[in-house]
């Protein structure tokens, strides 16, 4: 026992008196545990507790009772609230030690109180003084006897007061008599007392700094801003005219390799006047290298045209592979060879080489229903058929010329890795494979984007029992697919719009439903037209890496069985580097991405799901269904704020500027978004300062220009503090910020009205969005398909949860028909609902 915990004690002791005002003591007989329950109805809205009073006979039943109990007058919600500070009084009364269950105060609580509370701030006070390094409220009694009995016996200790008296008067003759003064006016302790000089003295030293060193004197906000604003300009014009640099360095080579290489020359000019019967390349080529390359510095070709057309030889200077995860490690030799120099550009965690068409077919042997065993699974004949022609390369166990790349020069001086991304307007679009550990593990520094839409969303088609057409291709979702394509076409001309479906198969059927439905529209012909810069597309998985549009719809086209069950087949994905095809697929998008599938991610047993493409499938749909939210245990921890951030927050907030701190999902987080002061989880404003985030930026041109830059482009505001200014005039700057907010605000609400219009789904008649589709929490662990009696009440109960966690309201029969699913029973036996309904009772 202490002097606190017997401060704590008393106050227990008043919460049990107060209880002893409103009830009998024979309240603390209750069984707590029984009535509550009984009693939760009273929580709820007046209609529910008028229907409880009529019909729900345990409900009057248990009010009747406590009532019988109380001394004074109860609501129905009151009553409730009462039984459970009575159940909370109790439970405290025996963490202390209480014995029996009608425990009561002593009548002589009140002067037991107040000698406590005086012995308490004579025993504080002292503790200050007398300088213990543990506060004697806080050590046993008999700690505290010894502490006093020890002190009295070192009398010594005493004559510390004298010297005390001398370092006062010392430091009020250094001139801090007004700071002495203030703390004994204060009354403050030893410890705020020392803190206080500290910072009066740190005040002086900083205040001395300023005026001996110019730099920080002569810091000027507007100054300092405007000189940034000169550098991100003049960075800009540097970069935009590098063109017309590079330009005139290529003219010049090109007249000097013409005058150097007179016949070469006359070659070359010959072959282009020529109608017909020109030189082959690879002749021309050997005839006048040093003419055609000054002239043409860049050729682009694959690496099989550049092995038939070029001579075996150096030829350029350098060669650069693009999408290089691609390309085969035999096919790229020819190329390597050609170049003095090599730059090989891939993503290893995207599409590896394809032995897709080496057939001379663009058939997907992955979607041959009748290679299926009963599970999906691809049988041995079909997987070597996907195989062929990974042998022919010269490096047997890598497949692409990127993996022997970086195999050969290893980082961090062979490869480097490029880490911003830039193509998603919206982090969530590219979070989900950022976060996986087999893909990125948070390699990749994303940007928050500013739209509070919806950029995420899944569409599930219903199940139809016995629907035709093959399982690799659900005929209700081709047709849900082309009417979202129309859908879009119509609401959002402007964006382009890319399909990807799973398999070729699928692709197919919707490419060809599509053209039949818009046959007789003339007004969308001009989105489908293939003039546009980025054109419609409709694309299996093997075939989009390179693609981006705007908008992009990912459709799984595997379904269930007619019978309804899950077959466990997603053609590609089910392969080995499956996770990279999904990869793929997940990232096209820009701006928006719509999931459809005729299943959800719920409905895929993480058992059943051996190999890592579809369990990937499977989180990424559930991540779908939250709308890039639920990133389960990947998400990453916010780090927490420094203390100049804390005093920026917390006097932002205070002038009334709604904030998130650290706003982002992955590397890169925005110091505070300032929120909309309505619409709360609408982003209007970033607010920078130069902290950690700023210091880490490894140049001037990362710092002040490109992270600003690509913030503004992504929709933000954007507004820039200076820490020296925020020390030297706060005010001045909380000012500018709120000067900023509002403005922001204003702009925001001004085409408030065509954010609206943008922001509405798109989606066809019938289709069910994940705004329809409450999201459940994740699933709680609990091993499925064993037997009832290996479960106890307690995982019963937590399934039980899980059902109820989408918020949908449900029958009690509901309810336990969605566990008995749950848990994997086919039957509502005898046993099974026992238990269940033991575990309901227990809830």
């Amino acid at each position: 026992q202490t002097i606190q915990s017997s401060v704590e004690a008393v106050k227990i002791l008043h919460q049990l008196a107060a209880i002893l005002e409103r009830f009998q003591p024979a309240i603390f007989g209750v069984q707590f545990d029984e009535v509550i329950p009984e009693l939760a109805p009273a929580a709820r809205n007046k209609i529910t507790r008028g229907i409880s009073s009529l019909l729900n006979k345990r409900f009057r039943k248990a009010r009747s009772a406590i009532k019988g109990l109380s001394k004074v007058e109860f609501s129905d919600p009151d009553l409730l609230s009462a039984v459970i500070s009575a159940e909370c009084a109790l439970n405290n009364w025996h963490s202390i030690g209480g014995e029996g269950i009608h425990p009561h105060p002593p009548e002589t609580l009140g002067e037991l109180t107040e000698s406590l509370k005086k012995l308490f701030q004579d025993v504080s006070e002292f503790s200050d003084v007398a300088g213990f390094t543990t506060p004697l409220a806080e050590l046993p009694y008999g700690e505290v006897q010894s502490a006093l009995q020890d002190l009295e016996k070192e009398r010594t200790y005493l004559m510390r007061f004298p010297r005390l008296k001398n370092l006062e008067q010392q430091l009020r003759d250094y001139g801090m008599t007004q700071a002495l003064d203030d703390i004994s006016a204060l009354n403050l302790t030893g410890k705020s007392a020392g803190q206080a000089l500290e910072y009066a003295w740190l005040s002086s030293v900083l205040d001395r700094i300023s005026i001996i060193q110019p730099a920080l004197s002569s810091f000027d906000v507007e100054s300092q801003s405007r000189i940034v604003t000169e550098f991100a300009s003049s960075d800009k014009e540097h970069i935009q005219s590098s063109a017309d640099r590079v330009k005139r360095a290529w003219a010049t080579k090109a007249v000097l390799a013409r005058d150097d290489h007179p016949q070469a020359a006359a070659i070359v000019a010959r072959q282009a006047n020529l109608r017909r019967n020109h030189l082959p390349m690879r002749e021309l080529f050997e005839s006048a290298s040093e003419v055609l390359t000054a002239i043409k510095p860049c050729w682009v070709m694959s690496p099989l045209v550049v092995a038939q057309v070029l001579p075996a030889k150096k030829c350029f200077d350098v060669v650069i592979f693009d999408e290089a995860s691609q390309i085969l490690p035999a096919d790229a030799i020819s190329t390597l060879l050609r170049g003095r120099q090599a730059i090989v550009a891939g993503d290893p965690h995207q599409l590896p080489p394809s032995t897709f068409f080496i057939s001379g077919t663009q058939d997907d042997p992955s979607e041959s229903d009748q290679d299926e065993t009963e599970d999906g699974i691809l049988s041995d004949l079909t997987i070597e058929g996907i195989a062929t022609g990974r042998d022919i390369a010269l490096t047997k166990d890598l497949d692409s010329v990127l993996d022997v790349m970086r195999t050969l020069l290893p980082p961090p001086y062979g490869t480097r890795t490029l880490e911003w991304h830039y193509r998603s307007r919206d982090e969530r679009l590219i979070t989900f494979s950022n976060a996986q550990q087999s893909l990125y593990d948070w390699s990749l520094t994303t940007f928050p984007g500013a739209r509070s839409d919806e950029c995420l969303q899944h569409v599930l088609v219903p199940f139809q029992a016995n629907q035709s057409g093959p399982t690799a291709s659900i005929n209700a979702e081709v047709d849900v697919v082309v009417e979202l394509i129309i859908s879009h076409a119509r609401q959002r001309p402007n964006e382009s719009l890319g399909v990807v479906a799973l398999g070729s198969v699928h692709s197919d059927r919707i490419a060809d439903r599509l053209r039949a439905k818009i046959g007789d529209h003339d007004e969308l012909e001009e989105f489908f037209s293939e003039d546009r810069i980025e054109p419609f597309f409709v694309k299996n998985l093997e075939r989009v890496q390179g693609d981006e549009r705007d908008a992009m719809i990912l459709t799984i086209g595997y379904g269930k069985t007619m019978d309804g069950r899950m077959r466990y087949n997603f053609g590609p994905v089910n392969n080995e580097g499956g996770e990279r095809r999904l990869n793929v697929a997940i990232t096209r998008a820009k701006a928006r991405m719509t999931v459809v599938s005729s299943f959800s991610g719920r409905e895929m047993d993480p058992e059943r799901l051996n190999n890592i493409g579809p369990q990937m499938l499977r989180d990424y749909l559930l991540y779908a269904e939250s709308g890039g939210t639920n990133l389960g245990i990947r998400a990453r921890t916010k780090p927490a704020m420094n203390p100049f951030e804390r005093d920026v927050y917390d006097y932002l907030s205070a002038a009334g500027i709604p904030l998130i701190p650290q706003f982002g999902q992955s590397g890169y987080w925005i110091d505070f978004a300032a929120m909309h002061p309505e619409r709360k989880s609408e982003p209007v404003l970033a607010i920078e300062s130069d902290g950690a985030q700023y210091h880490s930026g490894r140049s001037a041109r990362d710092r002040d220009r490109i992270r600003q830059q690509h913030l503004e482009n992504l929709g933000w505001e954007f507004l820039r503090i200076w820490s020296t200014n925020w020390f030297r005039f706060r005010e001045k700057e909380i000012a500018r910020c709120l000067e900023a907010f509002r403005a922001a605000v204003l702009k925001i609400d001004s085409r408030s009205s065509d954010a609206v219009a943008d922001s509405e789904p798109v989606g066809p008649k019938g289709s069910v969005s994940n705004r329809d589709i409450p999201s459940r929490s994740p699933w709680p662990g609990v091993r499925r398909r064993l037997p009832i009696n290996r479960y106890s009440t307690y995982e019963i109960r937590l399934v039980i949860q899980w059902v109820k966690s989408d918020g949908l309201l449900r029958t009690e029969n509901e309810i336990e028909s969605e566990v008995v699913e749950a848990l994997g029973f086919k039957k509502r036996g005898s046993r099974i609902m026992e238990s269940i309904k033991k575990a309901m009772s227990a809830e």
